[in-house]
């Protein structure tokens, strides 16, 4: 399995990005996450660990671990948050007040004897920007607050940092976390980097330290610091952000309030790393260390729907773009929402041929449980809406992203015929049903991959059972 270090709020845009990539079968499982960041209970943070609140005991986190978002110390043994208390207290000698306030402002180290603002960053809210405090907090209590990740480490098969450079966690501790991932697991594991240079700009505000321009600056020791200590720990990493006169497509967008999701292109482009920088390295050799970007190409603004990034994983599909991924989640949803709208039909199976193929399908597996074909029948439903909801979540970012992008070109033929239909206004109910009983020659072989969900329950199974032979007859 390979794991994804997702350090700070770059981090955890990323792991966003990944885990969508993954829900809509656009990258390989599985992958499993840690996740460091101070903020756990930030929008942002709320957002990964639910998955958009579409986690359902039928429908699991695409993104295994994201549910758990750790901070870099280990709060359990803290006493203040505060970052000047957690280093100065009433018996620090003088000499070591003045060492502090030498390295420290007033605003990331507070003052001395200051209460409340006055006492320098909480550091369980954030490092607010400060690499300094990051890197502080991070050295003084890292092994206890890490063990976890190093025992994830020395059991995956690769291991992908993914973060920025520009805030307080991700340019403050990722240095020497990478330096201490690989002490950890030795010369040998591929070790791989994705990081988000500028990619959302900041307002000026009165009375704020952190702006744009503190971020460009944190990001400019950040690089130094990666070129001359970091990359070398790398077996290949890959740097995204805004270039010189960008066009509309991949300009800074204004980053979210309260701590929110920021919805732009870069952390799918830091998530195509996965694909990217392996492919790479197998090709030349380990020891170059070598350090990637991306060329946009201005004449496509959709141009990252046109890579191919899982095709492995889909053998029953002709086209294995991204694209083509989306195209399947939008069509699913509307299946799934298509079976409500006719509640009765999907429940007592009155449609063409449903009582000999679907029908009988969930009939058995009602004996076995010792419930009614109905009752299934209307759990099933719930658990598709459950999976749909995942599917929209993922297909609406790539629409926010895209914006109203032809996606007419993509997928297999089924499949592009059902989205023109839905696009076009002229969807019906019964078309979900057909696909449905369509779908009943695929499942013996389509439906008999080994489960995602744990513990799961009949329903669960049968509607991701559902989920894949659907797919297989989008694809045929």
């Amino acid at each position: 399995m390979d794991l994804v270090i997702a350090v700070g709020g770059g981090g955890q845009h990323i792991a966003l990005a990944i885990a969508r990539l993954l829900r809509l079968e656009g990258l390989a499982d599985p992958i499993e996450a840690f996740v460091i960041d101070a903020d756990s209970d930030s929008r942002l943070a709320q957002k990964v660990r639910t998955f958009g609140n579409t986690v359902t005991p039928q429908c699991p986190h695409p993104l295994a671990g994201a549910q758990t978002i750790v901070p870099p110390f280990a709060r359990d043994t803290m006493h203040e948050t505060q970052f000047r208390k957690i280093f100065i207290d009433d018996r620090a000698a003088p000499l070591e007040r003045e060492m502090f306030e030498l390295f420290y402002d007033e605003e990331s180290g507070g003052v001395d004897g200051g209460i409340g603002p006055a006492g320098g960053v909480d550091i369980g809210k954030g490092m607010f920007a400060n690499p300094s405090v990051g890197s502080a907090v991070f050295a003084s209590s890292k092994e206890g607050a890490m063990d976890p990740l190093f025992g994830l480490a020395r059991t995956a098969a690769r291991i992908f940092v993914v973060g920025s450079f520009l805030g307080g966690t991700g340019a403050g501790i990722m240095h020497q976390l990478i330096k201490l991932v690989r002490e950890t697991v030795g010369p040998a594991k591929p070790i791989y980097g994705s990081f988000l240079l500028r990619w959302f700009d900041l307002p000026p505000t009165a009375g704020q330290t952190v702006d744009t321009a503190t971020l460009l600056a944190s990001m400019g020791h950040g690089l130094e610091y990666f070129y001359r200590y970091t990359k070398h720990l790398l077996d290949a990493s890959m740097l995204v952000g805004v270039p010189d006169n960008p066009p509309p497509q991949v300009k800074a967008v204004a980053a979210a309030p309260d701590n929110d999701e920021t919805v732009s292109l870069y952390p799918l482009l830091a998530a195509w790393s996965l694909v990217m920088l392996p492919d790479k390295t197998d090709t030349q050799a380990r020891a170059a260390h070598r350090t990637y970007g991306l060329t946009h190409d201005d004449n496509d603004p959709i141009w990252a729907l046109r890579r191919s990034w899982n095709s492995p994983r889909n053998p029953n599909s002709q086209d294995a773009r991204l694209g083509a991924r989306i195209v399947e989640a939008v069509v699913l949803q509307e299946i799934y929402s298509s079976f409500r709208v006719k509640d009765s039909d999907f429940t007592e199976f009155d449609y063409e041929k449903a009582r000999s193929t679907w029908g009988s399908l969930i009939g058995n597996v009602a004996r076995k449980n010792n419930t009614s074909a109905t009752a299934l029948a209307r759990g099933v439903l719930s658990a598709l809406e459950a999976r749909g909801a995942q599917l929209r979540f993922a297909s609406w970012w790539f629409g926010q992203v895209f914006g109203d992008a032809d996606l007419s070109q993509f997928g297999d033929t089924r499949a592009r015929q059902l989205y023109a239909a839905r696009k076009h206004r002229t969807w019906k109910a019964p078309d979900a049903f057909k696909i449905l009983v369509d779908a009943f020659q695929f499942e013996s072989t389509a439906g008999a991959e080994r489960s995602k969900l744990h513990d799961p329950t009949p329903e669960a199974l049968m509607a991701e059972k559902i989920e894949r032979s659907l797919l297989a007859a989008l694809r045929g």
